[in-house]
């Protein structure tokens, strides 16, 4: 007996016809995944690219302006410095106008305490313009201590104006004050409250984005 079994071309073909959309889908879904994967780690590789810029961008910064604040504050003030402070009053017309003469030397201290923090313009400009990738980035914790450090210019500078008034020095405590806002490591570096801020928030910086640049990973 013979069987014959027809086949039926037509369904076949529409049957793998729906067999390779399936497939055609499930290549298209795949590629899909595979490129989103693809650009996910693109976006982290950048993302942490931008991290470590930050990092190193805001560490030179923070070294700058500590170095900048040290040089600002060494107890040793050097004879071109009030000469060149001298030069200054005479061009402006301030040093004809102040007298008597021990008057006059403070003055050109108060000058040339001026001459150094305006020399740090530029480290303390740098500092300010990382603030606001410093809170994005890294959070606000961070951007405080970037203030709080280059806020110290301005302590200092505070602090000499008032080493220029206190003429007499009669509260101790007081003139304490200035001397050890004025200078480094005045009456030592433990007992100096602006060596110790300025140490604080370095080291918060240090603590934050030196963990960045060893391991090449953004912060969680």
């Amino acid at each position: 007996m013979n069987c014959t079994t027809t086949i039926d071309w037509a369904a076949t073909g529409a049957m793998l016809s729906g067999i390779g959309t399936v497939v055609g889908a499930l290549a298209v879904i795949g590629a899909a995944f595979i490129g989103s994967r693809t650009f996910e780690n693109w976006k982290r590789q950048k993302l942490t690219e931008r991290h470590i810029e930050q990092a190193e961008r805001i560490l030179t910064a923070t070294y700058k302006v500590r170095r900048g604040l040290s040089r600002v504050r060494s107890p040793a003030m050097w004879g071109n410095e009030t000469d060149t402070a001298e030069e200054q009053l005479k061009a402006s017309g301030a040093w004809e106008k102040t007298f008597p003469e021990n008057e006059r030397r403070s003055l050109a201290t108060k000058q040339a305490y001026y001459n150094r923090i305006n020399a740090t313009g530029d480290d303390q400009r740098a500092l300010e313009e990382c603030q606001p990738m410093a809170r994005a980035f890294f959070g606000e914790d961070l951007e405080n201590a970037l203030e709080k450090l280059n806020r110290q210019f301005w302590t200092v500078k505070v602090y000499v104006d008032a080493n220029h008034s206190d003429k007499a020095g009669a509260d101790a405590d007081f003139r304490r004050k200035i001397e050890s806002t004025i200078w480094e490591g005045y009456p030592n570096a433990q007992e100096n409250e602006v060596d110790q801020i300025i140490a604080a928030q370095v080291k918060l910086i240090e603590d934050t984005l030196v963990p960045v640049l060893r391991t090449a990973k953004p912060p969680k």
